[in-house]
C-alpha cells in the first residue's frame, strides 16, 4: 500500500519498520489506524489539504477547539484555517502530545550533543517529497506525536516520560477531507520518547 500525489490509498497495512517512514493520499470516507505493535513507541505525522497544501494540519488550532492541552477520542483535528480534516473515533491509550513539533538532527545535537543523528522531520521531507510537495513548507505546528508521553508540571517544567502504550493498542482516525499524510515512526533514542528503543508500527487504512 502506498500514496503518491497521482494515486488514492488503497486499502490494507502497511508495517512500518523501526525509524520508517509512510506518504498516503487519503479522501473522506477512510479510516486510518495507527497501530504501536510492541508499545512505547511514538508515531509523528503531518496534514496538509490536498486542494491547498498550504492549508496545514494545526496543533495550536485543535487544542484551542477542543480547550485540551490532550488529544481524546471523539476530538476533531483542525487546520490552520480551522477547517476540520480528521476526527478520533476510537483511541486505546489518550496520551498524545500536542504542543507541535518533531525530533531533528539539530535538536539532538542541541539537546543531547549528539551529530548526525536521523530525526522524524528527515522522514516527514522523505514524505512530503514523495508526495510532489514543497519539503521547505513543513513546520513544527503542524506535526502531531501520537502516543507521546509528556508531563506538564505545576512549575511549568516539562519532562518527556516514556509511553504508556501496551502492544496492540491503535488510535482511529475517520478522513474529514482529501488530505496528505505524513508518518514517522519516530527514531528518538536519546530521551524516554521510545524508552530509548525505536520499534515497529503499522498504519491501516480501511474504507469507513
Amino acid at each position: 500500500m502506498s500514496g503518491t500525489h497521482t494515486r488514492w490509498a488503497s486499502p490494507g497495512t502497511t508495517v512500518l519498520a523501526p525509524k520508517g517512514r509512510l506518504a498516503l493520499r487519503v479522501r473522506p470516507g477512510q479510516r486510518i489506524t495507527v497501530t504501536d505493535l510492541e508499545g512505547q513507541q511514538v508515531m509523528d505525522f503531518i496534514a496538509a489539504m490536498v486542494a491547498d497544501p498550504d492549508e496545514r494540519l494545526s496543533a495550536m488550532f485543535t487544542r484551542v477547539s477542543s480547550g485540551r492541552w490532550d488529544l481524546q477520542q471523539g476530538h476533531t483535528i483542525y487546520s490552520d484555517k480551522c477547517r476540520p480534516m480528521l476526527k478520533v473515533v476510537h483511541d486505546d491509550n489518550g496520551i498524545h502530545n500536542m504542543t507541535g513539533g518533531y525530533c531533528t538532527r539539530y535538536s539532538n545535537a542541541f539537546r543531547y550533543a549528539v551529530q548526525d543523528t536521523w530525526g522524524c522531520l528527515d522522514n516527514l521531507a522523505g514524505d512530503w517529497a514523495e508526495l510532489g510537495l514543497d519539503v521547505t513548507k513543513i513546520n513544527p505546528d503542524q506535526c502531531i506525536s501520537l502516543f507521546m508521553n509528556i508531563l506538564h508540571h505545576p512549575d511549568g517544567r516539562m519532562e518527556i516520560v516514556e509511553p504508556t502504550t501496551k502492544p496492540g493498542d491503535s488510535i482511529v482516525f475517520e478522513v474529514l477531507d482529501e488530505l496528505y499524510l505524513g508518518f514517522s515512526n519516530c527514531p528518538e533514542e536519546h530521551n524516554p520518547c521510545n524508552a530509548f528503543n525505536p520499534t515497529t508500527m503499522s498504519v491501516t487504512v480501511e474504507q469507513a
